[in-house]
């Protein structure tokens, strides 16, 4: 068994603001960018082996300005242009394909009736062309999400009334049209899928029939945003309900595969918190479902002694950490609230002497562990791995694991970031090959210390590469006075696993 670990990619490049500076020693391979702190942030995303994007304001008279940069793999800049904007904007939401960087932003004011309230934004990585859509959006509410496929772009906005609705904007004859306008129930958008094979997108939302029965519509459209079927299912008569579901994949045979979380309707005394008692797979060829597999938390050996606290107080989440031609690699991280005691200014009586009133806040979410599933493409779970971890505190249930699996070995590597540092774990089947190891992540001079990182990300970007982000303090090592001479940028870093 050959043993890989993570490493940082070394060259002899470093970037502060688009300046190169040259350095008397090899510092990482790495962009740094002065910010203001708590404003104006930095949007960033990966286009694969076409680079990345980034999507930022720079100066505050100039709020009406965002910048597009594009770098390659190597950090080296191809493109920056300043995108100027009629109003004040916001972004509400970004995304990316190997292909494309898209936002969508809306105006920060009330605009006048019909008048363009909303924008797309969208990079074309081959071209260096930057095209802008606007128009004007009645509904109020905050966007959610946006994704782009062929001619169209699909976004989900919360509205002012807790409904969530599904648009679909044609950029070729700039039609604007709500999905599911026919269903009287309500319903969450989950997820999309590109599928490459048929040239279609997928979307895929659970839809509210009952109190405890939900369904779940595949619905597919073509590059042009028409309808070419709609795929129901739901679990009538079953004690389950589904939660969430997502599509992992899709191959030449017209056959997909799906998982998410599920509820145990008549014994929920293991679901965590969210409602959810574990996670299903199930897969879908030529419109019909097959066989739902159901694996519930409670059922994997040694859970009780991983989670340590009682498994109903957890959120949890499911995502996708890695797949290739046989294997699917899913997690579940688990999270509990943290709270911090502090005394009020509100006084109790005890005895004769008035006392300070104890409360507690909330402070954040505690992580406390994961559940690791391997499965073949056809959703049968092959090998269980636990990952033990409670140091993190976030201030946000939100998906922390990475991966990547090795093409020669098998070996599944799962890393995240945490405190400027990368954590990595190795697995083989059931068998830890490395045990978690910590990297710190380096400044671009060696003169210099990261001080604290946080809003740090981790993301597996193409090949063995990954990327890692934060907001970070730095500061000179030999300073005498350190808080003078310290700075708080964006800094991005470059890994390779190998």
């Amino acid at each position: 068994m050959n043993f890989r670990e993570l490493l940082f990619f070394v060259v002899w490049f470093v970037v502060a603001w688009m300046n190169v500076a040259a350095q008397d020693f090899d510092p990482p391979l790495r962009l740094e960018f002065d910010m203001a702190e708590n404003k104006y942030p930095m949007n960033m995303e990966l286009l694969g082996k076409n680079g990345l994007a980034l999507f930022f304001q720079k100066e505050p008279k100039e709020d009406t300005k965002w910048i597009v940069c594009h770098y390659d793999t190597n950090f080296q800049l191809l493109k920056m242009r300043s995108v100027p904007f009629e109003t004040k904007t916001v972004v509400c939401a970004t995304g990316s394909d190997e292909n494309f960087f898209y936002a969508i932003l809306q105006s920060d004011v009330n605009a006048k009736a019909n008048a363009a309230n909303t924008y797309i934004l969208r990079y074309d990585a081959a071209t260096k062309k930057i095209d802008v859509f606007s128009f004007y959006l009645a509904e109020k509410g905050k966007i959610m999400s946006i994704v782009h496929f062929g001619n169209i772009f699909v976004y989900s906005i919360y509205n002012s009334k807790s409904e969530e609705r599904v648009y679909v904007f044609n950029t070729q004859n700039l039609n604007h049209a709500i999905l599911y306008q026919d269903k009287a129930v309500s319903h969450e958008f989950q997820d999309t899928y590109a599928d490459t094979i048929s040239q279609s997108l997928w979307l895929v939302s659970k839809f509210y029939e009952a109190k405890k029965q939900t369904s779940i519509h595949l619905t597919q459209l073509d590059v042009n945003g028409a309808i070419l079927q709609e795929i129901p299912f739901t679990l009538e008569g079953s004690k389950y309900s589904i939660n969430s579901c997502r599509i992992i994949y899709s191959d030449k045979e017209n056959t997909m595969l799906l998982s998410g979380n599920y509820l145990d309707n008549e014994d929920n005394r293991h679901s965590t918190r969210n409602n959810n008692s574990g996670i299903f797979t199930t897969t879908v060829k030529n419109g019909q479902t097959r066989q739902l597999l159901f694996f519930e938390y409670s059922s994997f050996e040694n859970w009780y002694a991983i989670s340590k606290k009682s498994f109903s107080n957890c959120y949890d989440m499911l995502y996708l950490i890695a797949q290739n031609d046989s294997l699917v690699i899913l997690a579940s991280d688990f999270y509990m609230n943290e709270y911090q005691q502090y005394y009020s200014n509100q006084y109790t009586s005890v005895g004769f002497y008035p006392s300070p009133t104890l409360e507690s806040k909330l402070i954040g979410f505690k992580y406390q562990n994961a559940c690791i599933f391997t499965f073949d493409k056809e959703g049968r779970l092959l090998w269980y791995n636990p990952l033990n971890y409670s140091e993190l505190l976030s201030k946000s249930v939100q998906p922390l694991l990475n991966g990547y699996i090795d093409p020669e070995t098998d070996d599944v590597l799962c890393l995240f970031g945490f405190n400027n540092k990368i954590f990595s774990l190795i697995y083989n089947k059931t068998d830890i090959v490395q045990t978690i190891k910590a990297i710190t992540i380096p400044s671009s001079s060696r003169f210099e210390n990261i001080n604290f990182a946080e809003k740090l990300d981790c993301q597996h970007w193409y090949d063995n590469h990954f990327i890692y982000s934060a907001y970070q303090r730095t500061s000179k090592k030999y300073a005498s006075n350190s808080r003078k001479n310290s700075k708080y940028v964006f800094g991005i870093n470059k890994l390779v696993y190998k």
